[in-house]
């Protein structure tokens, strides 16, 4: 029956020691807290709070996470479902254990992303308008054969280039990201991208992958807008606070800025350069963002996404096509079924599982909740 679920915390380096405690008003912990899942993964199962059992992927077909970014994460894409077949077939013959740190293809499962914004969130994704690119790159003192490569459009050679780059090539580049950021008014509109580079470099010095940078889309969210990132595309978040509702996968092939592998003959089978989604801005208190949102996505995620705010908001829940998932990121929601009992009380930073099975159901929310569906629902 419908039940409060109790998330798991994953800590990594690039996570906020304070953002998820605040949210879930409790003390910090004293370390990074990098996101809240809640979800069957079987590395962080999440529990139903009334009898503590782990909840399974029939129960939750889609794994949704609360991301506190505070240093940026990799650069990275995510299979499609044909290359992480492909790409799991492969490593599992050369003899690589599922934990190996050169794993990419983990599982033969596809990972698109859809990520919604809690309060200004920031991140660089999919490749910049060609003759955006170009400009970027010629002014930011990119090698000529990776400009050219941007002229073809031909972004698997790009990034193929760029990792292959030489030491000469990174001190060119950020010799004019300095000059750019502290001196030349005449390529103020190149600014935001140099200094981009700038702030890279001083986490990741010596990083080939720091020439793609000018070439990327930086992307700032606000408060409720949502980034559908699709399999292959070139992305890393950069700060803030977000929902995020996925396919369960741990796939991942990233292309620098980071310590971990980096396989750039894997990224060249997984980059789908061409894709290129628009941020989508909620149009009213209740809104279900239609951004990657057609029906072969949906079945890649798994999941659509809906985001209710404000005070007094009643909604009916009834007409479910499966499971769903409400978590409250500010102000409570409660959720009532038409048997007895008093209805689930969800506050700030938890979630509530409701069943396929579990009837007739409604909701008001006094705040901000963010509600994962299956299907069209």
């Amino acid at each position: 029956p419908m039940d409060l679920l109790d998330g798991v915390i994953r800590s990594y380096d690039w996570g906020s020691t304070t953002a998820l405690a605040d949210l879930r008003g409790v003390a910090p912990s004293g370390v990074p807290e990098a996101e809240l899942w809640f979800g069957a993964h079987p590395s962080g199962p999440s529990t139903f709070r009334t009898d503590g059992r782990d909840v399974t992927v029939d129960e939750m077909p889609f794994l949704a996470k609360v991301l506190a970014v505070d240093r940026p994460l990799s650069l990275q894409a995510h299979p499609d479902q044909q290359a992480a077949v492909v790409g799991h077939r492969r490593e599992d013959e050369a003899g690589l254990a599922t934990e190996d740190p050169q794993r990419c293809f983990p599982d033969a499962c596809a990972k698109p992303e859809m990520v919604c914004a809690i309060g200004r969130f920031e991140t660089l994704c999919g490749f910049r308008p060609v003759d955006e690119a170009v400009a970027a790159g010629t002014t930011l003192g990119l090698p000529e054969p990776v400009v050219d490569a941007v002229r073809r459009v031909d972004w698997s050679t790009v990034v193929a280039a760029v990792l292959a780059s030489t030491p000469d090539d990174l001190a060119d580049l950020l010799s004019a990201a300095h000059r750019i950021a502290t001196s030349a008014p005449s390529s103020e509109e190149h600014r935001p991208a140099a200094e981009m580079v700038l702030r890279l470099a001083e986490l990741h010095p010596g990083d080939p992958a720091l020439l793609l940078v000018p070439l990327l889309r930086h992307l700032v969210l606000a408060d409720g807008d949502a980034l559908f990132v699709a399999p292959g595309v070139l992305h890393a978040h950069l700060s803030g606070l977000a929902v995020e509702v996925m396919a369960v996968s741990d796939d991942v092939v990233r292309a620098g800025l980071t310590s971990k592998h980096v396989d750039p003959t894997a990224l060249a089978e997984v980059l789908r350069a061409d894709r290129v989604d628009v941020v989508e801005s909620p149009t009213g208190p209740v809104h279900r963002y239609a951004a990657g949102q057609t029906e072969d996505q949906i079945s890649e995620v798994g999941a659509a996404l809906w985001r209710l705010t404000g005070d007094g908001i009643d909604i009916d829940l009834s007409d479910r096509r499966g499971p769903e998932l409400v978590i409250c990121t500010q102000g409570t929601a409660l959720i009532g079924t038409a048997g007895d009992g008093p209805d689930l009380v969800v506050g700030s930073g938890e979630a509530a599982w409701i069943g396929l099975d579990d009837g007739p159901a409604r909701m008001r929310v006094d705040g901000t909740v963010h509600r994962v569906t299956v299907g069209e629902s």
